[in-house]
């Protein structure tokens, strides 16, 4: 047993003052944070010890505790979306057919449903994974699993990636920028990324709305910031594969000026003229 049957004993001195005097134990008594042995100790407002290997905070009457915090997310009126098992079943079963979807319009053969789900396993099998780490620090710190909450929140930012994704897609072919539109798809994704950190860490831990946000957002902006410039390192070594998205269209969607074939054709009898090097 770590802990002794009479480990310490708290008393008053001559002045009135609360002492703590341990009792010549084995494993001792340690004054926190510093781990300094202590055989007698005046009782301060606040102190933390260490006896054996249990930790114990004491506080004297007059400690000023601080205010009640409210309790804003659980009193929230989105709490119950966040909380219902309804509105997970809703949300998986709409991001399998979004994946399902997004894989058809994008296959040039004929797909079962098995083999359309098939290809988006990895997907299928993060959610749920992803949404049982955060549970599991939810438990740890929280003292609450949440698993339904964090699971809401990963099944949203996967949808919303995917509805980011087709959106980008969607704009590169109507401008023909896919410059900008790489620029915007890493807008959307530090957007998204900041939305679900905020989500998962309110569900947590007890740090303000505020103070979550700025983690969640720094976070985010480090991350795509570290993504995007991966990307433009990658872009600048040689390829000889062209860079235009393979996905095609209806026509009815393009609304920069198309160039005609004559158009095309003077341009690219300009080509050598750019690529020549001068003597």
């Amino acid at each position: 047993m770590i802990l002794s049957r009479h480990h310490a004993r708290i008393a008053f001195n001559d002045n009135g003052e609360p002492l703590l005097t341990d009792l010549g134990t084995e494993n001792g008594t340690y004054h926190l944070p510093a781990m300094e042995p202590v055989a007698a100790l005046g009782l301060g407002a606040e102190t933390l010890l260490r006896l054996g290997q249990t930790l114990v905070r004491l506080r004297r009457p007059d400690y000023a505790v601080a205010p009640t915090r409210i309790d804003k997310l659980s009193h929230s009126r989105f709490a119950g979306f966040f909380t219902s098992t309804a509105v997970l079943a809703l949300l998986t079963l709409f991001l399998l057919g979004l994946l399902g979807l997004n894989s058809y319009q994008s296959s040039v053969q004929a797909k079962t449903i098995g083999q359309l789900l098939l290809e988006n396993i990895e997907i299928v099998v993060l959610v749920p994974v992803w949404a049982g780490v955060w549970a599991l620090l939810s438990r740890i710190f929280m003292h609450h699993a949440a698993y339904v909450s964090h699971a809401v929140i990963a099944t949203l930012g996967v949808i919303g990636f995917l509805c980011a994704n087709v959106v980008v897609e969607y704009y590169a072919f109507g401008f023909s920028a896919l410059l900008s539109a790489d620029i915007l798809f890493h807008v959307l994704l530090g957007l998204l990324a900041s939305a679900m950190l905020y989500g998962h860490l309110r569900f947590t831990t007890l740090f303000s709305p505020r103070r979550i946000g700025v983690i969640a957002v720094s976070t985010a902006v480090g991350l795509v910031g570290l993504s995007g410039f991966t990307a433009y390192v990658q872009s600048l070594e040689f390829n000889d594969t062209l860079p235009y998205p393979p996905e095609l269209k209806p026509p009815q969607f393009v609304i920069t000026h198309e160039k005609s074939l004559q158009e095309f054709m003077r341009d690219a009898e300009k080509i050598p003229q750019r690529l020549k090097v001068p003597n």
